[in-house]
C-alpha cells in the first residue's frame, strides 16, 4: 500500500518536479474572511462605544486639569501679580524714553490684567462671599488626626 495519495503521482523523466496537486486555497480563504469579519466587529465595537466612553473620559481629564489648578492657584497668582507689576514697569519705561503717550489699547490691557490679578490675589477673600451668593455650600474638611 501506498502512502502517496490518488492526486499525487510519481514525476515522469521530463517532468520539473512532484507531480502532486497544489494544496488546496480554500483554507487560506476561510482564515482571510474569518480575519476581516474579526477586524470588521472590533471596528464597529470601537464605533459603537466610542460615544459612551468619550464624554466619560473628557469629563475625567476636565475634572483633573480642574483639581492641578486649583492646587496651583498660590504660585501662578504670585508670578502673575510679578508679571504685571513689571509689565507697569517696562510700559512705564518706554513712555518715559519715548515721551509719547500710552496707547489707549495697552492702557486698557493693563488694566484689564491688573484687575483680573487683583481678582485673582483676593480669591481667598472673596470666595465665602461669592459662594454665600451663589448659594453653593463648601464642605469643611476635617483635620487627618480627627
Amino acid at each position: 500500500m501506498s502512502g502517496i495519495g490518488p492526486s499525487c503521482n510519481l514525476p515522469s523523466r521530463d517532468s520539473r518536479g512532484c507531480g502532486c496537486a497544489p494544496p488546496n486555497k480554500a483554507g487560506g480563504k476561510v482564515a482571510a474572511t474569518a480575519s476581516i469579519t474579526a477586524l470588521a466587529a472590533v471596528a464597529c465595537a470601537a464605533c459603537c462605544v466610542l460615544p459612551f466612553t468619550l464624554p466619560a473620559t473628557l469629563l475625567a481629564l476636565a475634572g483633573g486639569s480642574i483639581a492641578v489648578l486649583d492646587h496651583a492657584h498660590g504660585w501662578v497668582t504670585r508670578i502673575a501679580v510679578v508679571a504685571v507689576i513689571a509689565a507697569w514697569i517696562w510700559t512705564a519705561r518706554q513712555v518715559q524714553k519715548t515721551g509719547r503717550p500710552m496707547a489707549r489699547r495697552t492702557a486698557v490691557l493693563m488694566i484689564a490684567a491688573t484687575l483680573l490679578t487683583a481678582t485673582a490675589a483676593a480669591w481667598p477673600l472673596l470666595e465665602p462671599v461669592v459662594f454665600k451668593t451663589l448659594g453653593i455650600v463648601k464642605k469643611k474638611t476635617l483635620p487627618q488626626g480627627g
